[in-house]
């Protein structure tokens, strides 16, 4: 089972079973191992994402950032003549009721929220969403391919950033597929390890 597909199949169906105190216990530990990087206090933004299906809750993020007194964004998609394309938006403190539903069946910022510029990102504390991460920081992601675009231009852009891989270990592969363009994470995070990539 190597294309993508089929693993994007496995590792939901995955995911999906975990039983709920399993599931607990283990966001749990992935937080707290999160908020020990270095990357975490150094960071004066994070940028997370909403989560959806059976994805390790972000809420409880999002507030210890508020908390930590860092700005925190949210990715907004956007629709372009050639392809959809990823902007982020700083929300004021923790208001999840500041999100509105948008494609996808996610809640994004409202246009009320400031949209980060490029510059904005030198230094952030990126978090990136998949259903599985490996050994080597590459991951299994939904295909749409919005955060390998704006990777690709944060690093066309030399926009230094740390980015982070937050999964289960039922999720967490020694090796998955990779292709040429795809760039993999900073940190693989799940419940047993923090997994730095690349001599981080």
């Amino acid at each position: 089972m190597t294309d993508k597909v089929s693993l994007r199949r496995h590792f939901a169906a995955l995911r999906d079973h975990l039983p709920p105190d399993i599931r607990t216990a283990a966001e749990a530990a992935i937080r707290d191992k999160l908020f020990s990087l270095p990357a975490w206090h150094d960071s004066p933004v994070v940028c997370g994402y909403t989560s959806m299906r059976s994805e390790i809750s972000m809420l409880p993020v999002w507030e210890r950032a508020h908390a930590n007194g860092k700005d925190y964004a949210l990715p907004v998609t956007v629709t372009t003549a050639k392809e959809g394309r990823m902007i982020f938006r700083r929300l004021p403190g923790f208001c999840p009721d500041r999100l509105i539903p948008a494609r996808f069946g996610i809640r994004e910022p409202s246009e009320e929220c400031p949209t980060l510029k490029l510059p904005d990102f030198a230094g952030a504390l990126i978090l990136v969403p998949g259903l599985a991460f490996d050994d080597r920081g590459f991951r299994i992601g939904y295909g749409g391919g919005y955060y390998d675009r704006f990777l690709a231009e944060l690093k066309q852009a030399n926009i230094p950033v740390t980015t982070v891989g937050l999964v289960f270990a039922v999720c967490h592969p020694s090796v998955l597929p990779d292709e040429p363009h795809d760039i993999p994470v900073d940190y693989v995070i799940d419940e047993r390890r923090i997994t730095p990539i690349h001599g981080n």
